[in-house]
């Protein structure tokens, strides 16, 4: 096809003026969550949205990029999220994150998808420039990558200040509802009044299914144990902290994306739920340990201590 005769705007590479970190104060506390609209309006939005999957997937094949039933690509810088789990919290999240200033997408419409119960929300919002941090960051020079780091350092610092709504102790959304993650069996749980009662949720499903012998298995779950005695602070908390959801654009962070999990955690949950499964000598490992990772270690060690307690839970 030749490009040229095609308005810029119709191309799969067009986005808007995106949010530039710094362009704007961040916010000293969480921003006031927004006013949802009405159920009926949700249903009538997802009815339309429902039909952006077939003019996506001609689109695609007309401008020459794979279609994606998840991500749907579409013209004038448009992309339409209508996965598993997208729920209202994410809007939620996105809202209030692009609120506090930080680099995310423009929310432009949701709608509701009763029909659905796997992805009963779809999401209309802004493409952003740039691609994510794990296709782009052995090409990056050491100081993108210092800048990059310091960008995703300044946001998380902000965020995990914000104060409590719920006087400190409640684990929720938010919104103060139900949290999910794939860190947690089942992929989501109920709001938790307190540290305690999350740790016996992440506990209950322990298994030595997976151990040669009985003594393996005691000394894995004495790990978590010992660590689910100290008690953490809980902040605001992205709660998918991967390479792919940090978009990069000119060497800057141009996007920080996919809240589905956002809201009120322990402070080390951010960190080694990035962490669990990665090698000490892989990059992603150094960039999290500077964003503040490093600082819990013995954590981290319960942490895979539980995985490896509560993994045939999972429903993937």
């Amino acid at each position: 096809m030749a490009w040229t005769l095609v308005p810029s705007i119709l191309l799969p590479t067009f986005t808007w003026r995106h949010r530039v970190l710094g362009s704007v104060a961040l916010a000293s506390s969480i921003p006031p969550a927004p006013q949802l609209a009405h159920r009926t309006v949700r249903r009538l939005v997802g009815f339309l949205h429902s039909y952006l999957p077939y003019i996506s997937i001609r689109y695609c094949a007309w401008v020459g990029i794979p279609f994606d039933n998840q991500i749907v690509q579409l013209p004038f810088g448009l992309v339409l999220k209508w996965s598993d789990g997208t729920r209202l919290e994410e809007v939620s999240a996105m809202m209030i994150a692009r609120s506090a200033g930080f680099p995310v997408p423009l929310v432009i419409s949701y709608g509701d998808h009763p029909d659905t119960p796997h992805a009963p929300v779809s999401i209309l919002m802004t493409r952003l420039p740039g691609k994510d941090l794990g296709q782009v960051h052995e090409h990056l020079s050491d100081e993108e990558r210092q800048t990059i780091c310091e960008e995703m350092h300044t946001m998380q610092s902000a965020m995990r200040s914000w104060p409590h709504p719920w006087g400190g102790e409640r684990i929720c959304s938010v919104v103060g509802t139900s949290i999910r993650s794939v860190r947690i069996p089942g992929h989501s749980i109920e709001p938790c009044k307190s540290e305690s009662e999350f740790n016996d949720h992440l506990l209950s499903v322990a298994s030595e299914h997976d151990f040669p012998c009985r003594s393996q298995f005691e000394q894995k779950l004495a790990c978590v144990r010992k660590l689910h005695s100290v008690r953490h602070s809980i902040v605001f908390t992205h709660g998918d902290l991967k390479h792919h959801n940090i978009m990069v654009h000119d060497g800057h962070v141009s996007g920080f994306i996919d809240w589905e999990s956002a809201g009120w955690y322990p402070d080390y949950w951010e960190f080694t739920t990035a962490l669990r499964y990665c090698r000490k000598n892989f990059w992603w490992y150094e960039f999290v340990s500077q964003l503040g990772g490093s600082e819990y270690s013995n954590e981290m060690e319960s942490e895979r201590a539980l995985t490896s307690l509560t993994v045939d839970s999972y429903t993937w």
